[in-house]
């Protein structure tokens, strides 16, 4: 059982409260959601004298739809049934990029919406932050999710690299309640057979648990970011697991490639783990 996890709710969550409910409701988990405020220093835009006063006309609209978003997030769970707490805005009187990833690490995972389809991620990105700075997993719900959570199908992506060790790890839980967990490598030219051999053996693990799954290497063409993606929507896969990517020079955090591809052109649900 995954015992808490945290929403962080911003602009857009239209999709992520509902999927987030669904989330608690399959894994017998406990949300916790919050609605951070922006760090006037991270507003993209502007001079400085720009973007206080920026800062200062959007507060009280801001607070407004935070309340309204965490009053929906805590009227979803009771119609669910779901056991959840919501923490008022005033609680967030510090810069979301210092103060969340630090809240975050007493969760299992948090829980976020994909800013904007197609959209790089920014230097104020939240994702960016949390997946950087918490130690902890990122799951990242499309814009585009209207279903609930299933775990019918899983993708791991495979690289043998210390990241994609440690979702696989982080995942563990969400395993057992999968029907088939499908290991897949994006085998190139310079793959490592250790690679493979890891891949091999975490799908015998999975075996031993008595969760169905299979290993697969797919030679191709494309990037490997877009191979995977490719592969989830043939597959009909219901959730990707895949280690992250990011450096925060100066606390701007930015993704590699990878990462970055996975998440402006995401067509699933995404657990990641740095």
């Amino acid at each position: 059982m995954l015992e808490s996890f945290l929403v962080a709710l911003e602009d857009k969550a239209d999709a992520l409260i509902p999927y987030a409910i669904s989330v608690a409701k399959a894994l017998n988990a406990y949300p916790t959601a919050v609605w951070p405020r922006r760090d006037i220093a991270g507003l993209e835009d502007g001079s400085m004298e720009a973007r206080l006063e920026a800062a200062a006309g959007a507060g009280p609209a801001r607070k407004a739809r935070a309340v309204e978003d965490l009053r929906a997030f805590a009227a979803a769970a009771e119609a669910a049934q779901v056991a959840a707490e919501t923490l008022e805005p005033d609680v967030w009187q510090d810069p979301a990029r210092d103060v969340l990833p630090r809240f975050a690490r007493a969760f299992d995972f948090t829980m976020v919406q994909q800013r904007e389809p197609g959209r790089p991620p920014a230097r104020d990105d939240l994702t960016a932050a949390l997946l950087s700075e918490s130690g902890r997993p990122v799951w990242v719900v499309p814009a585009i999710q209207r279903d609930p959570a299933q775990f019918k199908r899983i993708v791991v992506a495979w690289d043998g690299g210390a990241s994609a060790a440690r979702a696989f790890s982080e995942a563990r839980r969400i395993f057992d309640h999968a029907e088939r967990v499908d290991v897949v490598t994006i085998a190139g030219p310079q793959t490592h057979r250790a690679v493979y051999q890891g891949g091999e053996r975490l799908a015998a693990r999975l075996r031993k648990a008595e969760v169905a799954a299979d290993y697969r290497r797919l030679p191709s063409d494309e990037d490997a970011a877009n191979a995977l993606l490719s592969y989830a929507a043939d597959m009909g896969a219901d959730l990707m697991v895949s280690g992250g990517y990011s450096h925060s020079p100066l606390r701007e955090s930015l993704f590699g490639g990878a990462t970055r591809t996975l998440l402006t052109s995401m067509t699933l649900p995404m657990f990641f783990a740095n």
